[in-house]
Order: structure tokens, then sequence, then C-alpha cells
């Protein structure tokens, strides 16, 4: 089987140098947003949740103690 890749078939805009192991990497990293588009924005979107979680939990902790403060 020929192989599917050669040295300097590529032209990067940036002056990235076309190896082997690069195109690879690319093809790589193609392929995995190919079969999954929408996962930065998913990442994006952890912060914002375990943000919004972090807060929520130390308002019911402080809600919860300033509850039960008297309960013996």
């Amino acid at each position: 089987m020929y192989q599917p890749l050669y040295d300097e078939s590529v032209e990067y805009e940036d002056g990235t140098p076309a190896t082997l192991d690069q195109m690879s990497y690319d093809v790589a990293n193609f392929l995995t947003w190919a079969a999954e588009p929408t996962m930065e924005e998913r990442k994006d979107w952890v912060f914002i949740v375990m943000g919004f979680l972090i807060i929520f939990v130390i308002l019911m902790y402080l809600s919860v103690s300033r509850l039960f403060r008297d309960v013996h």
C-alpha cells in the first residue's frame, strides 16, 4: 500500500514545516473535530456550570448552617 501522506505535500500559511508527523497530527485533530464538532462549546460550558455549582453549594451550606444552628 502506498503512503497516503508525504513530506512537503501541504503548505501551511503560518510557515509550519509540513512533516509527516505534523500532517498526521492535523488529520487526527480534524477527525476528532468532525466526530464531535460541539465539544469546544461544551468545554466552555463546564466552567460556567462548575462556577454556578460552587456558588450554590456555598449558599446552601450557609443556609443550612444558619437554619440548624439552634437545633441540639
